[in-house]
């Protein structure tokens, strides 16, 4: 046989492979992509119901629940490291506390409520992983809300009147607090969401006692307020989070939510639609967030939005919704009463 002959039965074979190889890759690129998916897992305590969790930017991410119920221990704790470990954590001893809020910065976190007749703050610090009870703005008699970005936190509590909230603010992640500022427009008035976007920039969303939703913002450190128009499909707005101008935050519109973003501080809004009924949100960053909630099953329900893109995320193990998420730098966290769940944050 010559050369020539064999050079062409040659070239035949290899068109042949690399014509079936662009067959096979063709066929790989038209399959369905899997949803991303995500396992949950027991909490350490299934007697005392986890309500709130915080990631720090360290992505060390901390969830607590506190119950009123005679059962001991009272108030429980864990801890994930940012290999998506949960570790169980000791909290301090205190009577009857009871905790309503977290949030969290760069290497701690704020975790706030009330014990007898007082407000009652804690911290948990990333570095040690431990919680250490911490000094609250003096003459309060429990938080409500709680806030923090990388520059600053803010605090919303009550005042001994028992029902006119007060706005305090911390320049080094709240060990000491700037003196409260009463906020009389608010009395009687449920604290729906709190965000900082500096240290004399901050917006509140309210909810009166006939259900009217409200959201207001001050630009001049609490001095002055001004209501902010909103659209009047809202009845509520929670999980705000600002750095300076950019804000992101969950609004609800009867049984279903939108994850609405700002560039002008609260001004105007841009939004994106959920299927599903949200109860936390949290971003890694202002365009990449995770919602947290219920399925119409009752199940737990995730979901990814990346800008306008919501995907769903598939959940193993998560039998009853998702009540809280927090997200760090790489990694975020959800949680259920009884259910722990760390993902991270590029799933």
């Amino acid at each position: 046989m010559s050369l020539a002959v064999t050079r062409v039965r040659s070239t035949s074979r290899l068109l042949v492979v690399f014509g079936v190889g662009a067959l096979v890759l063709a066929s790989c690129g038209t399959a369905p992509i899997s949803a991303p998916h995500a396992s949950g897992t027991p909490a350490f305590s299934i007697s005392v119901p986890l309500t709130n969790v915080g990631c720090t930017r360290t992505d060390v991410c901390v969830a607590v629940g506190t119950s009123s119920a005679s059962v001991t221990p009272n108030a429980v704790g864990e801890y994930s490291t940012p290999a998506g470990r949960w570790l169980n954590l000791t909290l301090p001893t205190s009577p009857s506390p009871v905790i309503d809020a977290a949030a969290c910065s760069g290497t701690s976190c704020l975790l706030g409520g009330s014990g007898p007749g007082s407000d009652l703050l804690w911290l948990f610090s990333a570095k040690g992983d431990t919680v250490d009870a911490v000094t609250a703005p003096p003459g309060g008699i429990g938080i409500e809300s709680l806030a923090c970005n990388d520059l600053i936190c803010g605090l919303i509590d009550t005042g001994v009147q028992g029902d006119v909230p007060r706005l305090s603010i911390s320049s080094d992640g709240g060990t000491d607090w700037a003196a409260p500022i009463a906020l009389p427009w608010a009395k009687g008035d449920a604290i729906t969401t709190l965000s900082c976007g500096t240290l004399l920039a901050c917006a509140i969303g309210t909810l009166s006692g006939s259900h009217q939703f409200s959201l207001r913002v001050t630009l001049d450190g609490g001095n002055t307020w001004t209501t902010r128009s909103t659209p009047s499909s809202w009845t509520s707005l929670r999980s705000l989070s600002c750095q300076a101008r950019r804000c992101v935050a969950l609004a609800s519109e009867g049984d279903t939510s939108v994850l609405v973003r700002s560039t002008t501080f609260t001004r105007t809004w841009s939004s994106v639609s959920l299927a599903n009924r949200g109860n936390a949100l949290a971003c890694a960053t202002l365009t990449s967030c995770f919602v947290a909630g219920e399925g119409t099953d009752g199940e737990g329900w995730l979901a990814r939005v990346d800008k306008k893109v919501v995907t769903n995320v598939k959940l193993r193990y998560v039998p009853t919704p998702l009540l809280g998420v927090a997200c760090g730098t790489k990694v975020c966290a959800a949680i259920a009463v009884t259910t722990v769940l760390s993902i991270p944050s590029t799933l």
